[in-house]
């Protein structure tokens, strides 16, 4: 087998996005060939003596490669145009393809294959770094071997912006040609074939000095050497487009070839235009000196990119280029948001089957192990002042109701309020929340039972009530509960070994055992808000399986709190009761805050203003997507009132017993652990500012996230919370 037909294709076409925005070509006469013959000595010639010609090696990496072909181009045009006295730096395209994996469109990032979208979302988000900073490391073997990048790279990285980008349509040849005019590179894929194997050699190749010294990749001869491939074009000519390749020098002339125009109208998947930024630097609000950006090593949210900024700010320490969630002054400043790179280090993001999502690039997708060490057993004793002799870790799982964008804004106002006051905050969050779909499901369902102008109608849908509820639920049946259940079996799948919460609690063990080792203590909290219940619930019977494990150290959980624990009387009897028999957490420290009954039901889906579903998530759930319909849940006030344990009509009959054994043993008799918000609004900031109590309304509230932390801390907060109006 030749060198070529070793090469992985698996460059993957991009998925059809509607926001994408389309190039449109300038009005202009385009040259016969492009760049001229005079040129393509100028700067070809010269960018294959500079070594800038990459080899990807056996890896299918091409989408970072090929964007780095282009981008290396641009620059190196750049260079040579303005004479640039300084050496010229190559950029990363390990940083490049890392990107391309967390941002294509495809879950996961354990597969060698991604998209041109990703790898382009990824430098608009990030910048790109030089090679030096972030090597492409290859064995002896070709095998490339995953470096982490340089102390500097994130600096580094900020000052090659992406401009802006846009999709060409590939069909289109002159508008592909008047791009490559435009700019002098576009980023481009196809399926590649055993044509372009034939243009292999066993030595390099001399360097093209004219369009004449570039041969043409001969036609397919065998369907079974198709495959996915992403490259650059910089130039044309009357046979087709140059192409420049991230195979070594021992390919066409020195890395560049003709792909003919028919073969690129047959095997083209994908084009793109995309142009160099302008490095920026951003002042904060009232301040007269600017720093530059830096790039991130966490994933940047929708819409947000490396050189954006948000004029909306007004406080002084609210930076343009990561906004606050909020904007408000902050009397005591410990309790400003987190940057979002700050709430990063404390979330362990877990998406299909529980698996820990690989949310910091910077590290080898694989290296789930060491993405939980850092954030979980290593960060917390490296913020633990050295005088304290106990540490205070809060492990804080969400509701699975918002996207992981979603959750990071919340993470970035809720961490602070807990480190200010001592506690040391482990956030679990869902890659993909369930929250906003149930809402869209519960909106169609209303709307194929009524009509989509009737469900326009709020006084309609009041008028139906529980007839048009149940008719919701019915069809939510249908068509939700199977988004339910693997929301359910992904939190049971975490504790897998390698997985979410497998590494978690093992981590948690070791940082236990390290603090022991230095005469400390760990004191372990646990907060969970609606499915993060069933997240916590599963961590819980982890931790009580693990303690007959040799050389584990038990783990003991000193209090827990649930808000609106969506998890049924049944799985807490599972999980929580057997858990305290195990001696992990004690009943007598578990708290549970919930809706008072006439609050669920003045609670709707998608929201009040519009009660496609006339009642809260939590009915929703025990009503139509739970095991069976109207499954008592924990975090509903009629699952811990004596009055209706026995009632078959709240109930499903086979659940009494699961009910009554719940409260023979929680000893939520006592008022303080059943804390019931039975006001129509609930306080959200120092300013008495309100929002309508529901099911989404706990992590907003005030009062129950200050008890919650003062109880955690055992003392009084150290300042009033201020501002929870995320």
């Amino acid at each position: 087998m030749t060198q070529a037909t070793a090469r992985r294709f698996d460059a993957r076409p991009d998925r059809l996005d509607l926001r994408d925005l389309p190039y449109r070509a300038p009005l202009r006469s385009l040259p016969a060939v492009y760049p001229p013959n005079d040129e393509v000595d100028r700067f070809i010639a010269s960018y294959v003596a500079q070594g800038l010609v990459l080899d990807q090696g056996n890896q299918g990496a091409c989408t970072g490669f090929g964007l780095a072909c282009v981008t290396n181009y641009l620059f190196w045009t750049r260079h040579i145009q303005d004479d640039v006295k300084v050496p010229f730096l190559p950029v990363s395209p390990r940083m490049l393809y890392e990107l391309a994996k967390r941002y294509d469109e495809w879950p996961g990032v354990d597969y060698e294959g991604s998209s041109c979208r990703g790898a382009l979302k990824g430098w608009h988000k990030h910048g790109v770094c030089s090679q030096d900073e972030w090597p492409y490391v290859l064995g002896k073997d070709g095998t490339p071997k995953f470096v982490r990048p340089g102390a500097k790279w994130a600096e580094d990285a900020a000052r090659r912006p992406l401009g802006v980008y846009y999709r060409i349509d590939r069909n289109s040849v002159v508008d592909l040609q008047a791009a490559i005019v435009n700019i002098g590179a576009i980023y481009v894929s196809a399926t590649a074939h055993d044509g372009w194997d034939a243009l292999a050699a066993k030595r390099a190749t001399a360097a093209p000095k004219k369009h004449a010294d570039l041969n043409d990749i001969a036609p397919i001869t065998d369907p079974r050497s198709r495959g996915g491939h992403a490259f650059a074009l910089v130039g044309y000519n009357e046979r087709g487009f140059v192409v420049q390749n991230s195979w070594g020098t021992k390919w066409g002339a020195s890395g560049f070839a003709v792909l003919p125009y028919d073969d690129w109208i047959v095997n083209a998947t994908d084009a793109w235009a995309c142009a160099l930024g302008v490095p920026a630097f951003v002042r904060a609000t009232g301040k007269a000196s600017a720093r530059p950006m830096v790039a991130s090593r966490w994933r940047v949210g929708r819409g947000g990119s490396l050189t954006g900024l948000d004029r909306s700010t007004r406080q002084d320490d609210n930076p343009a280029d990561d906004p606050w969630p909020l904007d408000h002054p902050f009397a005591h400043k410990p309790y400003e948001p987190w940057s979002t790179d700050s709430a990063y280090r404390h979330t362990l993001v877990t998406g299909n089957n529980g698996e820990l999502a690989a949310t910091d690039f910077t590290r080898d997708a694989g290296d789930k192990e060491g993405l939980a060490e850092e954030i979980v057993r290593i960060a917390p004793q490296q913020w633990m002042p050295a005088q304290d002799k106990v540490l205070k870790v809060v492990v804080y799982a969400h509701g699975g109701l918002n996207s992981e964008d979603e959750s990071i804004k919340r993470i970035r106002v809720l961490g602070p309020c807990f480190e200010a006051n001592g506690v040391y905050p482990v956030f679990m969050t869902w890659k993909t929340g369930v929250g906003e779909t149930l809402s869209q499901i519960a909106q169609d369902c209303a709307a194929r039972v009524l009509g989509d102008e009737a469900a326009r109608s709020k006084g309609i849908l009041d008028a139906l009530g529980d007839a048009k509820d149940r008719a919701v639920e019915a069809l939510a049946h249908v068509l939700g509960k199977g988004l339910w259940t693997e929301m359910r079996g992904n939190a049971a799948d975490s504790v897998q070994t390698g997985h979410g919460l497998d590494l978690l609690l093992r981590n948690l063990a070791a940082l236990a055992d390290d603090l022991a080792q230095k005469g400390k203590t760990l004191e372990l909290h646990l907060a969970g808000h609606s499915a993060g219940s069933i997240l916590l619930g599963h961590f819980v019977s982890a931790a009580a399986g693990a303690q007959g494990a040799a050389g584990a150290p038990p783990l003991r959980v000193r209090t827990t709190t649930l808000f609106a624990a969506a998890c049924s009387s049944a799985f807490a009897n599972a999980h929580y009761v057997a858990a305290a028999d195990a001696g992990v957490l004690n009943l007598s420290s578990l708290w549970l805050y919930v809706l008072s009954d006439a609050n669920e039901k003045s609670d709707a889906l998608p929201s009040p203003s519009l009660p496609a579903y006339g009642k809260s998530l939590l009915y929703l759930v025990s009503r139509a997507l739970d095991d069976v319909r109207k499954m008592p849940l924990l975090g509903m006030e009629r699952a811990q009132r004596a009055d209706y344990e026995q009632d078959d009509d709240q109930w499903d009959a086979g659940q009494l017993a699961e009910i009554q054994r719940w409260r023979a043993r929680w000893p939520g008799a006592k008022p303080a652990l059943l804390r019931t918000v039975d006001t129509p609004e609930v306080i959200t900031t120092k300013a008495n500012d309100h929002i309508a109590s529901s099911h989404g309304s706990f992590d907003n509230n005030i009062d129950a996230v200050g008890e919650t932390i003062a109880r955690i801390r055992g003392a009084r907060l150290v300042a009033p919370l201020e501002w929870l109006d995320y």
